[in-house]
């Protein structure tokens, strides 16, 4: 890797691996990357509590990027408001016991949302998290009723005005929705709080969400396997200067299926691929 390259931590998202949390985490390790996304799934299934597990991921100098996932809080229904807010203080201290500094929480999904209380919910998560250390990753996804776009979720976060919270490009979410480069515009390159990387083989298209959601939980390539024009972002984000954590996040049902140790090394293997080959 170049100079440019080595000053952004790489990650890699369990969620492309199969096997066992330990399995998953030294095969990462292996591999060479330098943090993992770590899932509640994950947590529960390692043989020991959080605290536990984040001293087994020490002890390998293995970081983690963040806790996921932390879904469809912001907006969240009356109904479900105060589970959604109790899942939350959960989520939070399982990431102080793992010993990461953040939380990842997307962008709404739900249709009966209630757009006038997200700013008012992602206020109280944001300083929820403060006083334990956290950062909140706030991310656009292609599927989210509201800020399913870069700007539209840079947008709230401005208007927020939370230090602690920022955004994630996730180059799945924007290029299957076929969105400019520019859509990085205005944003502050410190407030993007990681850069995640995948690819597809196959044709998708917003006007057919039940498939697109189909195939990003499913079927997703490596990245520089597939289709996606991923190049013109990766340099906007190295000439802006990002040095935040960049990683593979892939969903796919053949990839999960496979040796860990093999799928996590061919992950780094693109990963340097198109990292390195798109810098100016």
């Amino acid at each position: 890797m170049s100079d440019k390259t080595s000053k952004n931590a790489t990650f890699l998202n369990l969620i492309v691996m199969g096997g066992t949390t330990t399995q998953k985490l030294t095969a990462a390790k292996a591999a060479g990357f330098d943090e993992v996304e770590i899932w509640t799934e994950d947590v529960e299934s390692f043989d020991g509590d959080a605290s536990a597990l984040g001293r087994y991921a020490k002890n390998l100098e293995l970081g983690f990027t963040d806790c996921m996932v932390l879904r469809d809080f912001a907006g969240a229904p009356a109904a479900l408001r105060a589970a959604k807010r109790t899942a939350a203080i959960d989520m939070l201290e399982r990431a102080v016991a793992l010993g990461t500094d953040a939380i990842q929480s997307p962008a709404t999904t739900l249709a009966d949302c209630d757009p006038t209380t997200v700013d008012d919910d992602l206020r109280w998560l944001a300083a929820e998290a403060a006083t334990r250390g956290i950062r909140v990753c706030y991310e656009p996804i292609a599927w989210s009723i509201l800020d399913y776009t870069l700007p539209a979720a840079w947008e709230r976060i401005q208007r927020i005005g939370a230090s602690n919270l920022g955004i994630v490009v996730d180059l799945f979410h924007i290029c299957s929705r076929n969105r400019p480069v520019s859509d990085l515009d205005g944003i502050d390159v410190d407030r993007i709080f990681q850069v995640q990387l995948c690819d597809l083989a196959v044709d998708v298209s917003p006007s057919d969400m039940p498939h697109l959601i189909d195939t990003a939980r499913h079927r997703r390539v490596l990245p520089g396997e597939g289709k996606f024009p991923l190049h013109p972002y990766i340099q906007r984000l190295q000439r802006d200067g990002y040095q935040g954590p960049v990683g593979v996040e892939v969903f796919s049902d053949v990839l999960k299926a496979q040796d860990p140790q093999a799928v996590a090394h061919a992950a780094m293997a693109s990963l340097k691929q198109v990292w390195h080959n798109a810098e100016a």
